[in-house]
């Protein structure tokens, strides 16, 4: 995941459920029963990862939206990204590698 270009594509799986809370985002993964609560930041990026969307433009709306150093949101965007990725919330693809080619 460290690897992510800013081209990368996250996108939000299908068998969950979202429920919107006076906190955050609360998200249920339908295939294994796990809950997940994401605060202010996870919950925005949350919303924009329901359509297919490419790290840098989830990074330009973190910024514009929050009061955060670039360097700083990049960094935990990625962790976050990887984390939703892992607990299998998100599917993250970099369109920039070929698929099927040996290296």
């Amino acid at each position: 995941m460290s690897s992510l270009s800013p081209d990368s594509v996250a996108v939000a799986v299908r068998e969950q459920l979202a429920s919107q809370g006076e906190e955050g985002i609360s998200v249920l993964n339908l295939k294994t029963g796990t809950y997940y609560a994401l605060d202010r930041v996870g919950s925005r990026v949350w919303e924009l990862v329901q359509n297919p969307r490419r790290i840098q433009e989830i990074l330009e709306h973190l910024l514009e939206e929050f009061n955060v150093e670039a360097e700083e949101c990049e960094t935990d965007l990625r962790v976050l990204l990887q984390e939703m990725a892992i607990a299998g919330l998100v599917e993250v693809t970099d369109p920039t590698i070929k698929k099927g080619i040996p290296r």
